[in-house]
């Protein structure tokens, strides 16, 4: 339950990762509108078609969207991300047991040096934990109960060698996204545009086998999806109109495997919401915690 719990978390992470792009190239670039739709558009007068002409552009379709994301993750440096994430999780077997975790995520991720920090807030029913946790060049450092402590040397390359297949290519987590772009709709909401899409059938296991090995798959994770049912992924993603940033994510999964006898059911809800798009210059370690066995 724990490794399933942790691929869930590195999972979350790529998910923002993929997500964030910068608007320096998306604001030379404007949304192309769909083909014929000026060709269609009536005459009206300089004024009045100024006036009008963003009413009538027909939304951009979700490859459209998608590709923007792409080009501007190309020059991401940076971001903030928080994240609800509520799982409920239920074994049937020769023991029934039925667990709610509830997490709240606030992080500040770099990704030239690849680097994060992250407030972590845990309830379970095994109580409450709260974690401070940087992640840099200079080690892994973790503040738990008012204490530091250093991760030790030969813990840390799993943690890093999830950050960095993060980071390593945002335009092919994105692809991910657009391997159902067919399954989802466009709204225009105002400033943004809301793309949903809740997936079923072949599409679904391709795309949650691909989001966990993004995460930091290994052959353990592996035969766990194997084993996998995924019953559900449905998922809502905002993105700016001006800049094409993310805004918002939420992603709700509902998922069933079978484990030594018992059937295990997970279902997780999770939102993000992104920020500081650029503005996080370095990620900096307290003085305090450097000093840390």
């Amino acid at each position: 339950m724990k490794k399933w719990t942790a691929v869930l978390l590195g999972t979350i992470l790529v998910m923002g990762l993929a997500a964030c792009g910068n608007d320096k190239e998306a604001k030379e670039e404007p949304v192309t509108p769909a083909a014929g739709q000026e060709a269609t558009t009536p005459e009206t007068p300089p004024a009045e078609d100024a006036k009008e002409e963003p009413k009538e552009e027909a939304a951009p379709t979700a490859d459209e969207l998608l590709e923007k994301s792409v080009e501007a993750a190309q020059s991401m440096k940076s971001f903030a991300m928080q994240a609800d994430i509520k799982q409920n999780i239920v074994v049937e077997g020769t023991e029934n047991a039925e667990q709610n975790i509830d997490m709240v995520l606030d992080s500040e991720v770099t990704l030239e040096p690849m680097e994060m920090m992250q407030n972590m807030t845990m309830e379970s029913p095994e109580g409450k934990v709260e974690m401070k946790q940087y992640i840099t060049e200079e080690g892994i450092y973790m503040l738990m109960d008012g204490q530091w402590m250093k991760i030790p040397q030969e813990s840390e390359q799993e943690i890093r060698s999830s950050l960095d297949m993060a980071a390593a290519g945002p335009k092919q987590q994105i692809e991910q996204f657009k391997s159902i772009a067919k399954d989802m709709k466009v709204a225009d909401e105002g400033d943004k545009y809301v793309l949903t899409a809740e997936v079923s059938g072949d599409n679904l296991k391709e795309l949650a086998t691909s989001m966990m090995n993004q995460a930091g798959g290994d052959p353990q994770t592996a035969a766990m999806m194997e084993q996998m049912d995924i019953k559900s992924i449905n998922i809502v993603y905002g993105i700016q109109k001006d800049t094409y940033l993310p805004t918002a994510t939420d992603l709700d999964m509902v998922m069933e495997m079978e484990a030594e006898g018992q059937k295990v059911t997970l279902d997780m809800k999770m939102k993000s919401t992104y920020s500081k798009h650029n503005e996080v210059s370095k990620i900096e370690v307290p003085k305090e915690a450097l000093s840390a066995e």
